[in-house]
């Protein structure tokens, strides 16, 4: 395994964890050993006092998708980790088993997770983003839903999650033509949350939102996100059910007294995590 593949990167009080794609000379083509990485990462900063996690592939490319070697059998995987993926059978288990998984990590950590896209974002890559809570990209960015084109179907989420983001309409533009678009489509269509013109730029953005996600309790955000993901779609009896249940707990954290006070004071609050 390449353990360079992905790389993982903390700001200096460790806030700030960025995971970055790096196999640059495949246009980030997503292998065996960047969804190992991917799914360590995930695994090591879920156990960190981190708040915010940027996943990234750098500037002028996020992800070409899947890696085609990969997907056929080829690659570096170890013996035994593929199955035959030309047997239906064989595909189902592996990607509800193995892959799935590691997208679904990115859904459940507790921590805000944003994807930060400049470049091609095709197939796969476009799927990880959709997994991520929040997405920002350049003007520029390149994005495609691309596995109609090869006779294929989105298989790790890209289906159900773009219908949550972007809604039906979008959606099926999206993924039944295939094609390509821009940032600014991006935007449009509901796929980003906001758009730069540059790098400069979205850095700048992805900064100022993260100090927004930095400035509020960890256990409350953490919260908030499980609760939207885990009630969308349901009752909302429910759903108003679980809010109560989770506030009259974080209402007993050392967190939502000092956040209380510090909002008294005109100040700002000092998180505990507890």
């Amino acid at each position: 395994m390449d353990e360079n593949a992905v790389l993982i990167e903390e700001n200096e009080d460790g806030s700030i964890t960025t995971i970055k794609l790096n196999r640059l000379d495949k246009k980030n083509a997503m292998n065996y050993d960047i969804m190992m990485g991917l799914q360590n990462a995930i695994d090591k900063i879920e156990r960190t006092k981190t708040r915010v996690v940027i996943i990234t592939g750098g500037d002028e490319i996020f992800s070409s998708g899947i890696d085609l070697n990969f997907l056929t059998g080829g690659g570096n995987a170890p013996e035994g980790v593929l199955p035959d993926l030309k047997v239906p059978r064989n595909f189902r288990y592996f990607a509800n088993t193995w892959i799935h998984p590691i997208f679904t990590k990115i859904e459940k950590i507790e921590k805000p997770v944003i994807a930060r896209i400049d470049g091609v974002c095709f197939g796969m890559a476009f799927e990880l983003a959709l997994a991520c809570d929040f997405r920002f990209c350049t003007e520029s960015a390149i994005f495609s839903m691309l596995e109609t084109k090869i006779g294929m179907n989105p298989d790790v989420g890209g289906t159900i999650r773009a219908v949550r983001i972007c809604g039906i309409q979008s959606a099926k533009d999206i993924i039944l033509t295939g094609r390509r678009f821009d940032g600014n489509e991006a935007y449009r269509l509901g796929v980003v949350n906001r758009i730069a013109k540059d790098t400069s730029e979205l850095d700048s953005i992805i900064n100022n939102y993260t100090e927004e996600l930095i400035d509020s309790g960890p256990l409350a955000v953490g919260l908030a996100k499980k609760l939207i993901d885990d009630c969308y779609g349901k009752d909302i009896g429910l759903g108003l059910e679980l809010e109560t249940l989770v506030s009259s707990q974080l209402l007993q954290t050392k967190d939502a007294t000092a956040g209380a006070m510090a909002r008294m004071m005109k100040q700002k609050p000092k998180w505990k995590w507890k």
